[in-house]
């Protein structure tokens, strides 16, 4: 069937960016002032309906008053001679979640839970939960904002849908699934709920902000996660997933999928309507006051990512205190599903990566789901590679290992958080800091005679370790790294809300330093060239950049450039 597209403004190029298998056969204004716009013939209105066509319009605009008063005024009907682009919204979504309209149940009263209601409080959206479920009920009272926590023993999960809002979701997908639950029809995990094509594609495509600057990321960049969840921007910018890589999805399917093209959407209309704008540097001092040039074609998502990067095992040798209370090495059925995500990630993923980041979860010289990444045959084609690890295990044989089984630009990011022993070892439990101090002498060894192309410490603000700030870059000044990076601690379910603001260095609206903070930021030494403030926002300047390709390349390049040159 063919279809007129009746407007000439941004919605109506967002709309046939998405649904660009759709036969236009023309655009529709009331005075047009061109005789072509992105390719289509454009016709004037009331001279196309006087020549009879049989073809249906599709109204496209933020409001539809006006063009459905005229429309009405010249004899046309709603469902028979025009529809609404919201009426192919629907058509987007493969599966249906709730189809029994069952009462609602969250499982979990943590971070993802509170995602969940933010997300449906920023889209004004009414999920109507009717409760919460919680392995440890009695842990926040009997009531979670005023509604009832039932332990998961309580429930007859044949009446209920369950959302679940927890990170590590498996071991309760797997309890559901023995109670004869389906996926979607009787449960769903929080961040597919949150991934909708149909309500995401309402978020973008009628969000009137944009932005003065252009950022490809979602374009061209995949990371996969714990549980073979694949994202396309990093796991803190962002909230809503591309869905899991599982047995009859593969990653090639996610990438094409209806939400990636969403979400491409929302950065090429510069709307980044899923972007967290409070969290991501690129926002800094910058107002939705842009205005998208409709005339240029959007920019299309690469065939298969170019930048990849890879955290989906917790296998650590530290149980950090902002991260986990015991040390984690994943074994049994659990190691066998990452070994597989490995084999999975080597055969359909690698192979056409320019860009590998290894690994945003765990400790890479730990996890053998990752050595079976950096030594496999696949590798060897990688250009650039960068290493993120806590650095405990970097020593002289494991770079061996790792050069031996490929030629590209290795990047090596470290976290570390404290300058001296004593907050290190407390910090970062089961280290120790002199076995640090002599791998990052070695780091910088490499540094120097140029066979690490880039070395980055990374630094967590806290009330524990913030005196220490201008001591680290002392430290990282003396062995010559080319960046020392500080962020804000982030609340990752492992504090209550009143925990974590007592050790939490940022005032309430999570933007602004505390006066003590305040204080050690005005240290000298703290606008040293090397230094980036990360997430700490107020003392960041605005970054006068139009265009960026990727965030993770621009983010390295901006501290060595033509990093991702070849030959240098």
């Amino acid at each position: 069937m063919e279809y007129a597209i009746y407007g000439i403004n941004r919605v109506s190029k967002d709309f046939m960016y998405i649904f660009n298998n759709l036969s236009i056969a023309c655009c529709l204004e009331d005075f047009p002032d061109k005789e072509m716009w992105n390719g289509i013939i454009v016709k004037d209105v009331e001279q196309f309906i006087k020549e009879k066509e049989h073809i249906q319009i599709i109204i496209c605009d933020f409001e539809h008053t006006s063009k459905e008063k005229r429309l009405e005024k010249l004899g046309l009907k709603y469902g028979i001679d025009y529809l609404y682009e919201e009426d192919f919204f629907s058509q987007l979504d493969g599966v249906t979640f709730n189809p029994d309209n069952k009462p609602i149940y969250v499982w979990g009263t943590g971070i993802r839970s509170q995602k969940l209601e933010a997300w449906a409080e920023e889209i004004s959206y009414n999920i109507g939960i009717q409760g919460y479920i919680d392995s440890y009920k009695g842990g926040n009272g009997d009531f979670y904002h005023n509604l009832p926590i039932y332990s998961p023993e309580e429930i007859n999960y044949k009446e209920v849908y369950v959302v679940v809002a927890v990170a590590r979701y498996a071991v309760i997908e797997d309890r559901l699934k023995d109670e004869g639950l389906m996926e979607y029809r009787d449960y769903c995990i929080s961040t597919d709920y949150m991934s909708r094509p149909s309500v995401m594609l309402r978020q973008t495509i009628f969000d009137r902000s944009c932005y003065d600057f252009e950022c490809k990321t979602m374009l061209n960049h995949a990371e996969i996660l714990n549980d073979g969840d694949m994202i396309c921007c990093c796991s803190t910018f962002i909230s809503n997933t591309l869905g899991r890589i599982s047995k009859d999805v593969t990653p090639q399917n996610l990438w094409e999928s209806n939400v990636h093209r969403i979400m491409a959407l929302s950065n090429v209309n510069r709307t980044y309507s899923f972007c967290k704008k409070q969290m991501c540097p690129l926002f800094i001092g910058r107002n939705s006051n842009g205005k998208v040039a409709i005339e240029k074609p959007y920019d299309v998502i690469k065939n298969s990512p170019s930048t990849v990067a890879l955290g989906y095992d917790t296998t650590c040798n530290l149980f950090c205190i902002t991260c986990r209370d015991k040390i984690c090495v994943e074994k049994g059925k659990r190691l066998e599903e990452k070994l597989k995500l490995s084999d999975r990630i080597n055969q359909d993923i690698i192979s056409a990566c320019e860009f590998l980041i290894l690994a945003g979860d765990g400790e890479v010289f730990l996890s053998r789901a990752y050595e079976k990444i950096y030594t496999s045959a696949a590798i060897k084609q990688i250009k650039y590679l960068r290493l993120l690890s806590n650095g405990m295990l970097f020593n002289e044989d494991k770079w061996i290992k790792v050069r031996k089984h490929t030629d590209a630009k290795i990047m090596l990011t470290i976290s570390i958080d404290a300058a001296t022993k004593e907050s290190y070892e407390s910090i970062r439990r089961g280290g120790n800091f002199e076995v640090l101090q002599r791998n990052m002498e070695y780091a910088a060894s490499l540094r120097k005679r140029g066979e690490l192309s880039y070395i980055r410490f990374n630094f967590v603000v806290q009330k524990m370790n913030y005196k220490e700030m201008p001591q680290f870059v002392e430290w990282g000044l003396r062995l010559g790294v080319d960046e020392v990076f500080f962020t804000k601690i982030l609340n990752w379910g492992t504090y209550t809300e009143e925990e974590f603001k007592k050790i939490s260095m940022m005032e309430e609206d999570g933007i602004t330093p505390k006066p003590e903070l305040e204080e050690v930021l005005n240290n000298p030494i703290m606008s040293n060239p090397i230094v980036d403030l990360g997430t700490i926002r107020s003392h960041h300047d605005k970054y006068n950049v139009e265009v960026i390709d990727n965030y993770y390349r621009w983010e390295l390049e901006r501290k060595v450039k033509g990093l991702f040159i070849d030959g240098n």
